[in-house]
């Protein structure tokens, strides 16, 4: 676990906590990642590693640049996230309350990795397999990865599923070498 993620969680906890007492967890979400967009783009990177600067002003210059697209316990996270130099970890500040979002409305996100395009039928199939596995709502996305050769890399959380190929043909490998 990153130190990043360990001083990151308080934050994403409250913001979740927050986000759920006011029932809106999809606008806190989206606020939290359109404030991650800013803080990560290099110019304002600038404004956080700028020691000239006092915390508080780089808090007012972010909620400036965000202008009326926050809520007044937005703008009050932000400060509080300024006041105590922590404007650098919003991008676990947003993995972690994303966690937390998909815990409390049983969701999970899953990628499948194909060497080639899948199929409707296909991705319905695997989406289907991981609900009835992980117990709760999937929702899979695809990627292609041609060095897999074949097969499917399925990730949802920290659970994976090695089906490609080339894994297959590592473990192969392995056992003719033995």
């Amino acid at each position: 676990m990153s130190e990043y993620t360990t001083q990151a969680r308080p934050y994403a906890k409250a913001a979740f906590e927050v986000a759920q007492a006011e029932s809106k967890q999809a606008q806190w979400s989206d606020a939290l990642q359109f404030i991650e967009a800013i803080v990560s783009n290099d110019d304002f990177a600038a404004v956080i590693d700028n020691p000239a600067m006092g915390a508080e002003d780089k808090g007012a210059i972010l909620i400036d640049i965000c202008g009326d697209k926050l809520s007044a316990t937005q703008v009050n996270f932000i400060k509080v996230m300024a006041e105590n130099s922590r404007l650098m970890l919003m991008s676990e500040i947003v993995v972690l309350f994303e966690a937390f979002r998909a815990e409390a409305e049983n969701t999970v996100e899953a990628t499948a990795t194909a060497a080639y395009a899948l199929s409707d039928a296909q991705i319905q199939s695997m989406t289907d397999a991981l609900k009835k596995k992980l117990g709760c709502e999937v929702t899979l996305t695809t990627a292609i990865d041609e060095s897999l050769i074949g097969g499917v890399v399925i990730r949802a959380g920290d659970l994976v599923i090695d089906g490609s190929t080339q894994a297959k043909i590592g473990s192969l490998t392995q056992a003719v070498a033995h």
